[in-house]
């Protein structure tokens, strides 16, 4: 569905680059298509890359952790939820693949090993899409002449597609967050628990110890 739907806005910027720009400019439907095709290339490329240098070439400590800006506050996310995100935020396919991470699901919600990196992945996940937002939009220095006809409208349909993957990962780190510190408390119970048999143990073989010294 969210392919098709990619498919459906490069079809709408042809067919109104057809209406209205090929008699302004001159050009005809093959170099209307061959423009939309090149410049949806040209703006998976900028987000590619923008992903690249966020992912792999930026210093790990910005992301990892309860880093401040990546999450969603309360309005934001109490906003996010008249919008319908429950509903729509699992049409919206995630590109976990390439990290070999995938954020679709919590596969292992009691390992906070596993949390901990699912929050640094959501972490540069929020990051790139932010940036590729704004990076999109150099492709309109590919044919300035044209950038209504071609540059701008994909641009903004990328920045659209990236602002709804930004909003699902704000929207769900705060719960994220919630779950590893609840993992802490329920590790720290456990080990409370399960502390008081490690001494009597040990007074256990101090007395057979003693005993047999004598």
């Amino acid at each position: 569905m969210y392919y098709f739907f990619i498919l459906i806005c490069m079809a709408v910027i042809a067919v109104f680059d057809m209406i209205f720009a090929a008699p302004v400019f001159g050009f005809d439907a093959k170099y209307v298509v061959l423009g939309v095709i090149l410049n949806v290339v040209a703006v998976i490329a900028a987000d590619g890359i923008t992903a690249f240098v966020i992912r792999w070439l930026l210093p790990k400590k910005w992301f990892d952790g309860d880093k401040g800006g990546f999450a969603a506050g309360k309005k934001e996310a109490r906003f996010l939820e008249k919008t319908g995100i429950k509903k729509w935020k699992d049409r919206i396919p995630e590109l976990g693949m390439f990290t070999a991470f995938r954020k679709n699901k919590i596969s292992d919600p009691k390992n906070n090993e596993y949390v901990k990196r699912y929050i640094l992945e959501a972490n540069y996940g929020v990051a790139i899409h932010a940036a590729s937002m704004l990076a999109g939009f150099v492709i309109i220095f590919l044919a300035p002449e044209y950038k209504w006809c071609f540059g701008v409208p994909v641009a903004i349909v990328n920045a659209v597609y990236n602002g709804l993957s930004l909003a699902i990962l704000r929207y769900n780190l705060p719960k994220l967050h919630r779950l590893y510190k609840i993992n802490e408390k329920t590790a720290a119970r456990r080990l409370r628990t399960a502390s008081p048999a490690a001494p009597a143990e040990s007074s256990e073989d101090e007395v057979a110890v003693g005993t047999t010294g004598e």
